[in-house]
């Protein structure tokens, strides 16, 4: 119990620095990307990572790898603090990381440009994975890609699809794939450490992140892509939560904008607030914020409070993702302010 209590200690006392709501009031009134790296270089959650670097110098994809890296090095703070048995479940953020990695791989096969993966590693990175990031950074296709990944599960994962041409890459393919396999992790290390009615809450987490974000998926799919309702069965992440039935319901559906009125038949509109219906994708940010907010504030084992944190920390790196893409098109604040989650 000490030992639980004191990683609990350890995971507030870093959540303690990170951004609070006064603090995106605040940078939703900034106007630059200079503007924005200035005011999180005095904030305690940032002022490491940006210590020393011009703000003119810091363009839009570089503010957004810093502070990856700054949320992932404080999760790394917490695993390395870890010596207990249930290490395989916290490492979770690991695998997430490696995801992050290969997706940006495969956005800049699709976009034609040079991604610097190692540039954007965060700090001793390499030394937790199994990826050789130099040579991956060497790719410029996915063949070439699962040649660089020999050793590792994501070369089994992407075999079947490298004699793909870059032009003829389906990004939300990918997307479902790690998905999947974050969630299969997930299970399994939860299955591995955990019992009883532990085991039970933290896998009702992921079933219901899961369950919203297999709507929310139907929706993307059906409105931007147009894809087909077998080829949008075949993305979905299983969930024993809600029934194939209804789940056959909501792909049925033929106006995707009709799938906002399933959000809310299903029970989720108590996170969805007054929100436009435009701003659907977001909502399972809003799910996922209730759910963590609970967790780091009222749970009483390390896991479930980590749980939550981590949650708070990709949500974190999402809202300032939002704002520095919104400053960088132009956007209103007030549109911005509808896809952050605080």
């Amino acid at each position: 119990m000490y030992v639980g209590n004191a990683l609990i200690t350890k995971i507030k006392t870093i959540h303690a620095n990170d951004l609070r709501e006064d603090d995106y009031k605040e940078l939703l009134k900034k106007n630059t990307i200079s503007d924005i790296t200035s005011y999180l270089k005095k904030h305690p959650a940032y002022s490491e990572i940006l210590q020393g670097i011009p703000e003119s110098a810091v363009n839009r994809s570089r503010l957004e790898s810093l502070i990856r890296r700054q949320k992932f090095d404080q999760m790394m703070r917490v695993i390395k603090f870890l010596t207990t048995n249930d290490k395989s479940f916290y490492q979770l953020s690991l695998v997430h990381q490696e995801h992050n990695v290969l997706l940006a791989m495969i956005r800049s096969y699709i976009s034609n440009e040079v991604y610097d993966v190692v540039a954007d590693l965060p700090v001793y990175f390499d030394r937790y994975s199994k990826i050789d990031f130099n040579e991956i950074a060497k790719t410029t296709n996915l063949k070439g890609l699962v040649e660089a990944l020999e050793g590792t599960k994501y070369q089994k994962m992407l075999k079947p699809y490298e004699n793909i041409k870059n032009q003829d890459l389906k990004y939300y393919e990918f997307e479902s794939l790690f998905e999947a396999d974050y969630y299969n992790y997930a299970f399994q290390h939860i299955a591995t450490n955990y019992k009883g009615r532990l085991k039970q809450e933290l896998e009702d987490v992921f079933k219901s992140r899961i369950e919203m974000e297999n709507m929310i998926k139907v929706y993307r799919l059906k409105k931007f892509y147009q894809v087909p309702d077998e080829e949008i069965r075949l993305m979905l992440v299983p969930s024993t939560r809600i029934l194939q039935k209804k789940l056959d319901e909501v792909i049925a559906i033929k106006d995707p904008n009709d799938i906002f009125t399933r959000i809310i038949e299903a029970g989720f509109g108590q996170y969805i607030g007054d929100k436009d219906q435009a701003y659907l994708e977001y909502f399972g940010d809003h799910l996922r914020y209730h759910i963590a907010k609970k967790l780091m504030y009222y749970a009483s084992h390390p896991a479930k409070v980590y749980l939550g944190y981590m949650i708070l920390s990709e949500l974190e790196v999402s809202n300032l993702t939002h704002l520095i893409e919104g400053i960088r098109y132009q956007v209103s604040p007030e549109e911005i302010r509808m896809m952050m989650v605080y």
